[in-house]
């Protein structure tokens, strides 16, 4: 008795510390994503600094050395491009940064995953005039200029820039029209103040391949033992430590959620099962649950066991003698269960009409529950003195006992109505035929040549428009 008392204490005992070690799990989570946090916003600050290098160390060029395509003058200084698009006039002179050296220098603090630097200095957003500076000569860039301002959305979408965000702004993962890339951007934006206003001067765009968050990412998962992803304002995963992960998260429900601040990215955390809870503690609560289990188990081993005979006696009703999809009797029960004679016997086949069609046009499982609910059917007016089979496929038998003629009949018309006011399907009837034999049976010969009239009064009913009922 005392161990019956002991055991349910134990489970209790095993339940409260896995609590406790959930809540600690749970205390770690958000102390690691508020370092996370730390860590991101100061790798913005070193990409905000660079920022102010490289103004304080642009150079003034003089403007010469450049090819014209339409709407644009572009030039390439050392491997670093510049683009002018719609001005009406050649400047003697422009700024010049060092994007490369830029460029170089932050690789080496972001694990290379920096792929560009690019300047859009806004001259007029109204006449999209503007020049543009990258740390990669190509013009794949002129054909990306000619066909549009770069990043234009960027400005239509109050999301990414506005008065309340003016520090920076990430923008969702995308792949790159000019380099074919799956990247993200870190916008800076640049503004002018004019009595009191606020106004857009340029931007600053830092794209970065997913790996940008590798670093923190999997440090997070190193100390919490749990995957971890960052997704975009779309739900589209930049990065995950599970690299089986698919490109989209459907739902958010199996994860912890937190912001990446002053971002509309989303830092998820899956949630943890139930054995990363159970530490050395649980484990010697838990084998000592089982241990005593089974010596709970070994004491009534004599009442399982006799338990056991009726479990093997329902199994062999419930399994042995009834077909699994329709729980109607099956082939079996004729051998273990029919008594002959039978008097006053009413034999019916009946067939579902076209089911291959379903079948073939609605499929399988939509079929299944055709076969169910013609089996609901027949069990409805199969209560009381008869047995019913699935006969095989879309065939079904009913065995009515001790019966006349006219209640047989009644039962019959029944099951045709019950049947044909069946919705599983839309704008589709179901209907079947029917085979009827009134008889006395005194043995089993003389029952499987009652069910072969049935089955020619079947036959009969299909070949003549089926939806019928053909009897004796």
């Amino acid at each position: 008795m005392i161990f019956k008392l002991v055991y349910p204490l134990l489970i209790i005992l095993f339940f409260i510390s896995t609590f406790i070690n959930k809540n600690n799990l749970f205390n770690d989570i958000n102390s690691s994503v508020d370092n996370f946090n730390i860590r991101f916003n100061k790798d913005i600050q070193t990409l905000k600094n660079e920022i102010d290098f490289l103004d304080a160390t642009k150079k003034s060029l003089p403007f010469e050395n450049y090819t014209v395509a339409e709407n644009i003058i572009y030039f390439d200084i050392d491997g670093s491009g510049v683009y002018f698009k719609n001005i009406t006039s050649h400047p003697n002179q422009f700024n010049f940064y060092n994007l490369k050296e830029a460029k170089e220098n932050l690789n080496s603090k972001f694990n290379n995953s920096l792929l560009f630097i690019v300047y859009n200095n806004i001259r007029s957003l109204k006449n999209d005039r503007k020049v543009i500076y990258t740390d990669d000569f190509s013009q794949t860039w002129v054909k990306v200029l000619q066909k549009g301002a770069l990043s234009f959305d960027v400005f239509q979408n109050k999301r990414s820039i506005s008065r309340n965000n003016t520090e920076f702004a990430l923008y969702n993962l995308y792949t790159d029209r000019a380099h074919d890339k799956e990247m993200f951007t870190i916008i800076f934006p640049e503004y002018d103040y004019f009595n009191n206003s606020q106004k857009l001067r340029a931007l600053w765009y830092f794209d970065f391949d997913p790996n940008f968050f590798a670093k923190n990412t999997n440090k997070l998962k190193s100390i919490l033992g749990l995957n971890t992803y960052i997704i975009d304002g779309e739900y589209k995963v930049v990065y995950s430590t599970d690299k089986k992960h698919s490109k989209t998260i459907e739902s958010i429900q199996d994860f912890y959620v937190f912001p990446l601040e002053k971002t509309n990215y989303k830092i998820l955390i899956e949630k943890e099962g139930v054995f990363q809870l159970i530490k050395t503690k649980e484990i010697f609560i838990l084998t000592f649950i089982i241990l005593l289990i089974f010596y709970i188990n070994k004491k009534e081993k004599l009442k399982k066991e006799l338990l056991s005979l009726k479990i093997l006696n329902k199994i062999k009703s419930e399994l042995l003698l009834r077909e699994p999809l329709t729980a109607l009797y099956n082939r079996y029960f004729l051998q273990e269960k029919i008594i002959f004679p039978i008097k006053n016997c009413g034999v019916v086949l009946l067939d579902i009409d076209y089911f291959k069609n379903i079948n073939d046009s609605f499929g399988h499982d939509r079929g299944d529950l055709v076969l169910k609910a013609v089996s609901n059917c027949i069990k409805l007016v199969s209560i009381g003195n008869a047995d019913a089979l699935r006969w095989g496929g879309e065939e079904f038998l009913i065995i009515f006992k001790d019966t006349d003629k006219e209640k047989l009949l009644n039962k019959v018309h029944t099951l045709q109505i019950l049947i044909r006011n069946l919705n599983i399907i839309d704008n589709y009837k179901i209907t079947a035929s029917f085979g009827v034999i009134y008889t006395d049976i005194e043995d089993k010969n003389s029952f499987y040549s009652a069910v072969s009239k049935a089955d020619k009064n079947l036959y009969t009913a299909k070949k003549t428009g089926r939806d019928k009922i053909v009897a004796f």
